[in-house]
């Protein structure tokens, strides 16, 4: 009986927590559908190991602060052990600022043969690739 109860207030709290959990909107300006397009593009190039492609998509100075073997590292390490790339499960955008810039994220969980991956791309008002985080759930 007592470990019901704890599963039901456990389940309250997550559920009390979620409902605050809303994302922010998009800078003035940008389109979520925009937003995701970009996004998609980069996630497509970036699983079928297109580094260089997505290194072109970068505004110039976080380019110049990043290689393209930079990318190509993070992927290789991120999605070890997830297997081959299979398809977008769903998708989100979200508005976040950071050092005065404010700036647009989208967000897709990825399917893979053997583990989900997250990838989550921070795109400038202009649509340029400005950040990136990618892990396996």
């Amino acid at each position: 009986m007592r470990q019901k109860a704890l599963r039901l207030a456990a389940a309250l709290l997550v559920l009390v927590l979620l409902t605050g959990c809303q994302g922010k909107p998009l800078p003035s300006g940008m389109e979520e559908e925009e937003l995701l397009r970009h996004g998609l593009e980069a996630v497509l190039l970036l699983a079928g190991g297109s580094y260089e492609e997505v290194h072109e998509l970068m505004r110039e100075d976080v380019a110049a602060g990043a290689t393209v073997e930079d990318i190509q590292n993070l992927v290789i390490e991120q999605t070890d052990g997830a297997g081959v790339y299979k398809q977008i499960e769903s998708s989100m955008v979200t508005g976040q600022s950071s050092s005065g810039e404010e700036y647009g994220i989208a967000v897709f969980y990825c399917e893979y043969s053997k583990k989900n991956v997250l990838y989550r791309l921070a795109f400038d008002t202009n649509y340029e690739l400005i950040g990136m985080e990618i892990k396996k759930q």
